[in-house]
């Protein structure tokens, strides 16, 4: 058994993972960064194993939390939570959008080892999800969410017990009422809203029908309690995760929210007049659309009241675990699956680059028991989630599962990847504007990072980024051409990490996974992806 294993033994208590960034896998002869401070401390030993809750932030980026330096009150309440968890400073996704990141989290592999991405809108029964490893060893399992992509239709929800969705059976109705409830007459800004129209041009995303159900972080929260208080075998450790699609287009915060972040009444006002439908927002990317410097301003300021909803709702959900008496118990993760543009680099969403504005999530995990608080400056990655909740758990990872405990105390680079995009996504513009071209955005690549400078290095076309983030965090400056320190240390970390790194291989599918089988049962998600821009066509 390992020192950390040996420390961490037999800890009781729940596991609250609130997840919105992907920690990475480590070559064991890669480069290594040492971290300030040994970060497990030494518990006495009890007869509880301890619970999972994984809980995501979708779409939140770090550098718009105020617990990690932002100017504006985002959470307010999880700036105090904090102050008792261990804040990962400068955490890591191993992708750039749901299925992906979510892929590697649920499997601790990297992201191009499982298959899922645009082309596969599949997870393979071959992998070994967290919820089965941990069903397996004597963990009840439940998943709530309000992302269309984290549904058996995909099956990333491979391994949990009980699946619940907001669009779906009881609670879609609630869900449908909490959204309503937060629509404001004079919005006219997206899909959701009462005022808003589509853009002349002629390309549209309908409306994504199962937006209708996303704002429904307090309902899941709620949810989650329910099946807390009434399981039956409430002596058995459960794996729990929660998704909050608040912060994802089409967003449309609280009033009370906008008003935390924005202290100006001409820019709440903006907000709510700016079309930021996601039509328009795609076409901004290839500069068929533009925002001014004010609007531009006024959207941030939305996505900022989005995330403040969100502290609202978790706020009141670690208040009910304390009241249960079980919060002190509790390793609480606190992440996402991966950021979002808003204006950087001319983008919005989260497509098509590989800047920190979508790799960089919070990461914050929080267990008194076992975990001292302090902030961790060296870059991880949250792939790694599935080896630490496992090692705080003791329970052991499958075989193949190249995930690593963050309870170590040397964490290699982290390493993201990006798979090719689907050409159809850039020809819903090129359709109206024939000289955008698809090849320049064609393309596939790694990026890998240390404390201070990040490799990308673009597989189809050679091309090559780097970036000094500690002098350049806006990324506005390629340092490709010139001498930069410690280079060749990123770039033997990512040869190591392609040679550790196991491809995906088609031929381990299962029966379940055949295509036939796989397309049927995405018939309905498809076309809400299609909506939401992630693909379009057949």
């Amino acid at each position: 058994m390992s020192r950390e294993r040996q420390i961490v033994a037999g800890v009781g208590g729940l596991v609250v993972v609130v997840v919105a960034a992907w920690a990475l896998s480590r070559g064991a002869d890669t480069p290594q960064v040492t971290v300030e401070a040994a970060s497990v401390m030494a518990v006495a030993e009890q007869t509880e194993r301890p619970n999972v809750l994984i809980i995501v932030w979708d779409t939140v980026r770090a550098d718009h939390l105020s617990v990690y330096g932002y100017e504006r009150p985002t959470t307010p309440h999880l700036q105090d939570f904090a102050k008792e968890a261990r804040v990962y400073e400068n955490a890591w996704s191993p992708g750039i959008w749901t299925l992906a990141a979510h892929a590697s989290l649920f499997t601790g592999l990297p992201v191009e080892s499982t298959g899922a991405d645009e082309r596969w809108l599949w997870l393979d029964s071959q992998h070994i999800t967290i919820a089965e490893q941990f069903g397996d060893h004597g963990y009840d399992t439940f998943a709530f969410s309000a992302n269309a992509l984290l549904t058996k239709d995909t099956n990333l929800v491979q391994g949990f017990r009980v699946v619940l969705n907001t669009w779906k059976g009881k609670v879609a109705g609630m869900a449908k009422a909490a959204t309503d409830a937060k629509l404001l007459p004079e919005d006219i800004s997206n899909e959701l809203t009462p005022g808003w129209k589509p853009p002349d041009h002629g390309a549209t995303n309908a409306e994504w029908a199962r937006a209708d159900f996303k704002e429904a972080a307090p309902l899941i929260g709620r949810g989650f309690l329910k099946w807390v208080d009434q399981r039956p075998t409430k002596d058995q450790p459960f794996l729990a995760y929660l998704n909050m699609m608040e912060a994802h287009t089409p967003r449309i915060p609280s009033m009370e929210g906008r008003k935390a972040v924005m202290t100006d009444p001409e820019q709440i006002d903006l907000g709510l007049k700016t079309d930021q439908g996601h039509i328009n927002l795609h076409f901004y990317n290839f500069g068929k659309y533009e925002y001014s410097t004010d609007e531009l301003a006024a959207i941030n300021g939305v996505y900022d009241a989005a995330l403040w909803d969100l502290d609202q709702a978790t706020h009141a959900l670690m208040q009910a675990l304390d009241k249960r008496g079980i919060l002190d118990n509790t390793i609480v993760v606190i992440t996402s699956d991966h950021g979002e543009n808003l204006g950087d680099h001319h983008l919005f969403n989260h497509r098509l680059a590989m800047y920190e504005s979508l790799l960089h999530v919070p990461l914050i995990v929080r267990y008194p028991k076992g975990l001292e608080p302090g902030r961790e400056s060296a870059p991880v990655s949250t792939v790694d989630l599935f080896a630490t909740l496992a090692d705080l758990a003791d329970v052991p990872t499958p075989p193949g599962v190249i995930s690593q405990s963050l309870l170590r105390e040397e964490f290699a680079p982290p390493v993201a990847f990006m798979s090719l995009p689907l050409e159809r996504e850039i020809q819903t513009v090129s359709n109206i504007y024939p000289d955008v071209k698809a090849e320049p955005w064609l393309r596939t690549g790694h990026a890998v990072r240390s404390s201070d400078h990040k490799l990308v290095h673009w597989e189809n076309t050679g091309a090559t980024e780097v970036f000094d983030l500690a002098e350049d965090p806006g990324e506005g400056q390629n340092l490709s051409e010139k001498t930069v320190p410690g280079l060749s240390d990123l770039e033997g970390r990512l040869a190591t990490y392609r040679e550790a790194a196991p491809l995906y291989d088609p031929s381990k599918r299962k029966d379940k996974d055949n295509p036939a089988n796989v397309r049927a049962s995405q018939k309905d998600l498809l076309n809400q992806l299609e909506a939401l821009g992630y693909t379009s066509g057949d």
